[in-house]
């Protein structure tokens, strides 16, 4: 399938991919599977129509460079130049605030041209991409983790709101009076994406899954109950989860900053070893 009407071009000839790259598109998503996690699942369900998922843009042609812009910004494959366009492209059609994440030296890329229009909250350039590839965890898994159910939602709310509070030093209900922060909550439960360890009525223990491509698994959110912490609790309990979601099929992957010694040394005894640098952008 080949295009009669070419693609818009927009700036420094930054387009969208069109209807007949989709093979293409999958390609690059392939080559990079760890990486493409969130925006291969969204190019699942929608191909590389623009539409609520995001969208997917390029210079010269998804072969040549390709970047996904949704909730956040993803660089996927190009030069210093190219990304650098689509920085700009990116400036163009995003309203923003969003997050910047990938590859380290492609978001370095893209930050240098985009950073020029938006305001950097924190750039966390000091990140791994670790991923779990069936290797033993050196200690135990924990058998009570379990997807949260929807019905649940007024007992992982409180933990979903510490864990945000840790990660992005902001108070998540101060965002349209914490409307859409619940929504995202309830989402993921719905969708059977939250799991959780819980005790005498508390939550000790909750990951999230936030991707999911045919051979991936992404998690974040992972939080342990302070009191419970240094104990083998969070290794314990990511464990579980990766072996719930390597018995259906996927890799599972998530991303740390390696100055935070202690998550990474949890995350090893989970059985997760480093696999790259990775940088994330926060405006």
């Amino acid at each position: 399938m080949t295009d009669t009407v070419p693609a818009p071009t927009g700036t420094d000839g930054c387009r969208a991919v069109r209807p007949g790259e989709a093979r293409a598109v999958a390609e690059v998503l392939a080559a990079d599977p760890l990486v493409s996690c969130p925006s291969a699942e969204a190019f699942a369900r929608t191909g590389v129509r623009p539409g609520p998922e995001g969208r997917f843009l390029t210079h010269g042609g998804p072969e040549r460079s390709l970047l996904f812009q949704g909730n956040s910004v993803l660089p996927l494959r190009g030069g210093r130049d190219e990304l650098r366009a689509l920085g700009h492209a990116v400036a163009d059609v995003a309203a923003g605030p969003l997050s910047v994440h990938g590859r380290r030296e492609h978001v370095d890329a893209v930050w240098d041209t985009l950073g020029d229009y938006w305001d950097a909250r924190e750039i966390r350039d000091r990140q791994v991409l670790m991923v779990d590839r069936g290797r033993s965890p050196v200690g135990p898994v924990h058998p009570g983790v379990r997807p949260a159910a929807l019905g649940e939602f007024d007992l992982v709310l409180p933990a979903a709101a510490a864990m945000y509070r840790e990660e992005l030093g902001a108070d998540p209900f101060e965002v349209g009076g914490g409307v859409p922060f619940r929504r995202r909550v309830a989402r993921a439960l719905a969708r059977g994406r939250t799991w959780v360890w819980v005790e005498r009525g508390e939550v000790v223990f909750k990951a999230d899954v936030s991707a999911e491509s045919t051979r991936v698994a992404q998690l974040q959110g992972i939080w342990v109950r302070p009191e419970r912490r240094g104990i083998g609790v969070g290794s314990a309990g990511t464990a579980a989860v990766c072996a719930a979601l390597r018995r259906r099929g996927f890799t599972p992957s998530l991303v740390v900053n390696e100055t935070n010694v202690g998550a990474v040394r949890a995350y090893r005894r989970a059985g997760f070893t480093v696999a790259l640098a990775y940088t994330t952008v926060l405006v």
